[in-house]
C-alpha cells in the first residue's frame, strides 16, 4: 500500500470516528435533557439511573404561601375521619396506609428511574420489583394524601365487609392485575402500534402511586353498594344519580375529573385499575355461577354469599371463593353492563384528549 493511500485510509477512519462520536454525544444530550426534565422522560441507560429526578417532591418551595392543595387535604383528612367513626379502624386498610407513609418520608427519596413502574425495564429487563415499588411510592404530599384517603373511603368497608384475610387477598390481587394490565397494554401498543402515545409510555414513563388499585377497589365497592340496595323486597330501581355518584358507574366521573384536575395522572394507569375492578367483579360472578353448577349436579343447594340484618346493620357471610362480599349477585351485570362501561370509557377518553388539546394549544 503506498503512502497516499495509507494517510487516505486513516483519513477517511478519523472522518467517520468522529462522525460517530459527535453522532453518540448528541444523542447522549437528548437522552439527559429529556430524562432529567419535568415534562417528559426519555428512555434512561446507566448512569441515569442514579441522577434522574428524585420523589417525592417537596410539597412546598421556600416562601411559598397557601395553595387549593392545602384546602385539599384538610377535606381528605375530614373524609378519613368520618370513614374511621362509620367503618372502625380496620387494620389492613390501616397497615397499607401505614406502610406508604412510611415509604413516603423516608430520608433521602427515591431515584424515580430507579423505583417507577416502566414496562419496558419489566418485560426486557425483567426488573419486577417494579411492580412493588411503583405501586407504593407516591410523586408528592398532596398524591399520598388522596390515594390514602380513597383507599380508606373504598377499603374500610370492604374490609370489615370481606374480613382481614380476604382483603388482603383482594388488595395484592387488584395490585398484580391492575400492574399486569398496564404492562400488557403498553407492551402491545409498542409492538402494534409504534405510533401511539401508549407506546410511547412503554419506553418512557415511570409511574408511581395507589390510584390504580384505588379505582379497582372503587368499581367493586359501587357494586356491592348497588347489590345490597337491590336485593331489599321491593327494591325500588336505582336512581341514574346514584348510579354515576355511588354505584358501579361511579368510577368514571372520578376518573374525569382527577385528570382534569392533575393532568400529569396516568390516564392509562387508571383506566387499567378500573378494567382489573371489572375483571374481579365479573370472575365473581362467573366462580358463582361455576359453584352452583357442581352443586346442582351434587343435589345440593347453590352456594353463595348469605345476607343478614343484626343490630340494623346489613351483614353478608361469604361462603365461597372470591364472593367479594356478594357482588355476584348483582342482577345488573352483563352485556349492557359492559356496554356502559366501554361508552363511558371512550367518553372519558375522548374530554382528557380535548382537555390535553387546549392545555397544550394545538388545534
Amino acid at each position: 500500500m503506498s503512502e497516499d493511500s495509507l494517510v487516505g485510509a486513516l483519513t477517511g477512519l478519523a472522518a467517520e470516528t468522529a462522525r460517530l462520536v459527535r453522532h453518540c454525544a448528541e444523542e447522549a444530550v437528548r437522552e439527559m435533557s429529556g430524562a432529567l426534565g419535568a415534562d417528559e422522560l426519555r428512555w434512561p441507560r446507566g448512569l441515569l439511573d442514579r441522577t434522574g429526578p428524585v420523589i417525592p417532591k417537596p410539597y412546598k418551595q421556600p416562601g411559598q404561601g397557601a395553595s387549593w392543595h392545602d384546602a385539599y387535604m384538610a377535606s381528605c383528612a375530614v373524609s378519613v375521619v368520618r370513614s374511621v367513626q362509620q367503618q372502625g379502624l380496620q387494620p389492613v386498610t390501616a397497615a397499607a396506609v401505614l406502610a406508604q407513609a412510611a415509604l413516603h418520608f423516608r430520608p433521602g427519596g427515591y431515584r424515580l428511574l430507579q423505583v417507577g413502574l416502566n414496562a419496558h425495564r419489566v418485560v426486557d429487563r425483567k426488573e419486577w420489583r417494579r411492580l412493588g415499588t411503583g405501586v407504593l411510592l407516591h410523586g408528592d404530599l398532596p398524591h399520598l394524601v388522596s390515594n390514602c384517603t380513597a383507599l380508606v373511603q373504598e377499603g374500610a368497608p370492604l374490609e370489615r365487609r370481606l374480613g382481614g384475610a380476604r382483603f388482603a387477598a383482594l388488595l395484592a390481587s387488584t395490585t398484580l392485575l391492575s400492574q399486569g394490565l398496564y404492562v400488557l397494554s403498553t407492551k402491545l401498543a409498542a409492538s402494534w402500534l409504534p405510533n401511539s402515545s401508549l407506546a410511547t409510555d412503554y419506553f418512557r414513563a415511570y409511574g408511581v402511586g395507589f390510584s390504580g388499585v384505588c379505582m379497582a377497589l372503587k368499581v367493586i365497592a359501587g357494586y356491592l353498594r348497588e347489590a345490597d340496595i337491590l336485593a331489599a323486597p321491593r327494591a325500588p330501581p336505582l336512581p341514574e344519580e346514584f348510579v354515576l355518584t355511588g354505584g358501579r358507574l361511579a368510577v368514571w366521573p372520578t376518573l374525569l375529573m382527577s385528570h382534569l384536575l392533575v393532568p400529569a395522572a396516568s390516564l392509562p394507569g387508571h383506566v387499567c385499575g378500573i378494567a382489573a375492578g371489572l375483571l374481579h367483579v365479573y370472575a365473581a360472578r362467573a366462580l358463582r355461577a361455576l359453584r352452583a353448577r357442581l352443586a346442582r349436579r351434587r343435589g345440593g343447594a347453590p352456594g353463595g354469599a348469605r345476607r343478614y340484618l343484626q343490630d340494623g346493620r346489613l351483614h353478608v357471610r361469604n361462603t365461597g371463593l372470591l364472593d367479594l362480599g356478594g357482588v355476584a349477585d348483582h342482577p345488573g351485570l352483563g352485556w349492557w353492563d359492559l356496554g356502559s362501561h366501554a361508552a363511558l370509557a371512550v367518553a372519558s377518553l375522548l374530554a382528557a384528549a380535548m382537555a390535553e388539546k387546549r392545555r397544550s394549544g394545538r388545534p
